[in-house]
């Protein structure tokens, strides 16, 4: 166990301990007040391992204390990074002399994890997702790497000098195969009206090739979307979840509803096999409690089980709203936090961790599961050919690998489907899987 000796203690500390030591160091810990250094040095007289939270000292560990962990309310931070080594986050321009950092490591890692900037910024793009800058984050050092794993590594190994006995428990590397579940299909199912409708645009399109393909499909041919058994075939049941869209609200919403009887079998089927399924709550459902747990509870009548994950199509969420209504629809789990113009570690961080919500400044039941890359940032997005997008994988995985994280991927079944742009993209998730497989058994070696 490592003691927190403390100028104080609050719940925005006591989460950010919980992270760094419990969630990605595995040490216990605990956190003691001081009212002044000499009580603090006279706690630690004990030989009991320990670090100087706030109180200088040029023989202990210590870091130094900026009022960050120590409010409850949300205001504007105006940080400074610096690139002295690894990116530095500073909340002020204090000169901190005799600490064994120069800025608060505590502070950086709760302003990562918690995505505090989001609660204070209006800038959102049309469809009403956080704006991204991608050039400043490459900038900052902040995508490629997890930045809070890096944070409490350095912890670690200064902790190591000192106590070279302190135990802890490692974490083990995992990885999660996530699929949201837009259209399950492409052409079939859809009832008379909307095939006839399909049929007609495409020969209003003159396009020869996807008229006979549609044509060829309705005969009785394997929907090009329908990849669901060649997925469970080579992904072992406890690393994939599948997420399912079920209501339409709105044009970017699915045309395949939960009163589908196809689509009802497919989910039924899925969930049968024992593989975990996931609500995908629709466009507008983010500012909506009562659609998420309606569209919730459609899930698990389907299903026939509890329905405890989740994750917002088109990625939409506002803080701290959107995961209040999933708590309040019973779940637990939630994969939304995915880079949407890039790929990397969104909340600077390789594993699931529980929410804090801000608002409340408390912390709360929700595990948050970020997820690294998704599919159409790739293709899209990021421009990448097949090949590159699967060194950019390769690149993720081995970064997680490196820090004992779970990395999560973001697939769409119509990416499988080897049609229009996402030709020669089905190897990608071939080699994903073969490679992730590669680095469990290496791993567990």
């Amino acid at each position: 166990m490592i003691r927190i000796i403390s100028i104080k203690n609050s719940p925005r500390l006591q989460y950010t301990a919980s992270v760094v030591f419990e969630t990605i160091l595995g040490i216990r810990y605990e956190i003691l007040v001081a009212e002044n250094k000499a009580e603090a040095l006279r706690i630690t007289a004990d030989n009991h391992p320990f670090i100087l939270y706030g109180y200088p000292s040029n023989s202990h560990f210590s870091i130094p204390a900026e009022a960050l962990l120590f409010e409850d309310d949300i205001r504007k931070q105006a940080i400074e990074i610096s690139h002295v080594g690894m990116p530095e986050i500073h909340f002020s321009e204090k000169n901190f002399e005799g600490y064994s950092f120069d800025f608060d490591l505590f502070s950086a890692v709760f302003y990562l994890v918690t995505q505090y900037e989001n609660y204070l910024s209006k800038d959102v793009d049309e469809h009403g997702r956080y704006i991204e800058n991608p050039e400043k984050l490459i900038s900052d050092g902040f995508i490629k790497e997890p930045l809070v794993d890096i944070y409490a590594a350095v912890i670690r190994e200064n902790l190591k000098k000192v106590y070279p006995s302190l135990q802890r428990i490692d974490p083990e590397f995992d990885y999660k195969i996530t699929f949201d579940i837009d259209s399950p299909y492409l052409y079939k199912h859809k009832g008379p009206l909307l095939t006839f409708a399909t049929l007609a645009k495409t020969i209003l399109k003159l396009n020869i090739n996807s008229f006979l393909e549609q044509i060829k499909v309705l005969s009785g041919s394997k929907d090009p979307y329908d990849v669901f058994d060649e997925i469970a075939n080579m992904v072992p049941v406890h690393n994939l979840l599948f997420f399912f869209l079920l209501d339409r609200h709105s044009k970017y919403d699915t045309r395949y509803i939960y009163k589908n009887k196809a689509y009802r079998k497919l989910i039924k089927q899925i969930s049968d096999a024992g593989i975990e399924t996931g609500i995908h709550p629709s466009y507008t459902s983010y500012k909506n409690a009562e659609q998420i747990k309606s569209e919730t509870k459609k899930l698990e009548n389907i299903a026939g089980k509890a329905v405890t994950s989740s994750r917002m199509h088109f990625l939409k969420y506002s803080l701290p709203d959107t995961f209040n209504y999933l708590l309040q629809a019973g779940i637990m789990d939630d994969y939304t936090l995915c880079p949407i113009h890039y790929s990397g570690f969104k909340n600077h961080i390789s594993r699931p961790f529980l929410w804090f919500d801000l608002s409340r400044n408390c912390e709360t039941n929700l595990t948050i599961h970020p997820t690294m890359v998704m599919d159409r940032s790739l293709q899209k997005y990021m421009g990448l050919s097949p090949e590159a997008a699967f060194e950019e994988i390769k690149s993720l995985i081995d970064t997680t690998y490196r820090y004992h994280g779970v990395f999560t991927i973001l697939f769409h079944n119509s990416s499988l489907s080897e049609i229009e742009e996402w030709k020669g993209w089905k190897t990608i998730f071939t080699k994903t899987i073969e490679y992730l497989a590669i680095k469990k058994t290496d791993f567990e070696s």
